[in-house]
């Protein structure tokens, strides 16, 4: 598998800051010892030299982010999508759901294979479902769709937190659906919900604001760390 590089050693300086999810990007942060960070698994090392405690971390090397800075390439959403139902409880055909989702760009040059075990999940949930399998790929540039269906309005709690939460590699992030990724009253065929997700992610009163220069919150990318990104 094709390799980013990494970036520098670095201890993040904005440890007093508070951390807001909907106006930051999702950027991985050190506790106070320096032993392990919020966002994902780091290596960290401690070395007492002179007295004074040193510590060294490796940074993550994705940074996930919602694209509140749109281009015709990055926000273009072209059906049909490979997608992901993040949940344990199956819906039931016949019955009527609300629809939320969001939408993840691989904004790297690397392609991901089932062998590199990027996982994805809900706020809350203890269930972790791989997002690729067998001969599967997630190829630079392609736009994946996560979804869940649930009887709720907006299902995930905290709203200004809580989302799709993604493993890849050594970092992690939480990809906030917002109202844009809120569809409401899709009656379940599991023949159909493809088709219907197809629509709704590309074509759906979500996606209009995009066409208008207005945010939709559902577009979301992980890019390499080294890439500097606009807040959300």
């Amino acid at each position: 598998m094709p390799s980013d590089s990494r970036g520098e050693d670095a201890v993040n300086p904005r440890r007093g800051k508070a951390f807001r999810p909907s106006l930051e990007p999702l950027e991985a942060k050190l506790l106070l010892n320096g032993a392990r960070a919020a966002h994902g698994p780091r290596e960290a090392a401690e070395v007492a030299t002179d007295g004074e405690l040193a510590v060294s971390a490796r940074r993550p090397r994705f940074t996930f982010v919602r694209i509140t800075n749109p281009t015709p390439f990055n926000t273009k959403l072209v059906p049909p999508f490979k997608q992901t139902m993040v949940q344990s409880r199956p819906p039931v055909a016949g019955q009527t759901y609300n629809l939320l989702f969001v939408s993840m760009r691989n904004s790297t040059r690397t392609t991901f294979r089932a062998s590199d075990r990027l996982i994805v999940s809900v706020t809350g949930q203890p269930r972790n479902f791989p997002i690729l399998s067998g001969s599967d790929e997630w190829k630079p540039g392609e736009v994946r769709v996560f979804y869940v269906v649930s009887k709720q309005y907006y299902p995930l709690r905290p709203v200004t937190s809580a989302g799709f939460q993604f493993r890849v590699e050594d970092s992690t992030g939480t990809a906030i659906p917002g109202p844009s990724g809120i569809f409401l009253r899709v009656k379940y065929n599991p023949a159909t919900i493809a088709k219907v997700v197809n629509q709704v992610v590309a074509f759906g009163p979500g996606s209009k604001g995009r066409s208008l220069g207005l945010p939709d919150t559902s577009i979301w990318e992980f890019t390499p760390a080294s890439v500097s990104n606009v807040p959300l």
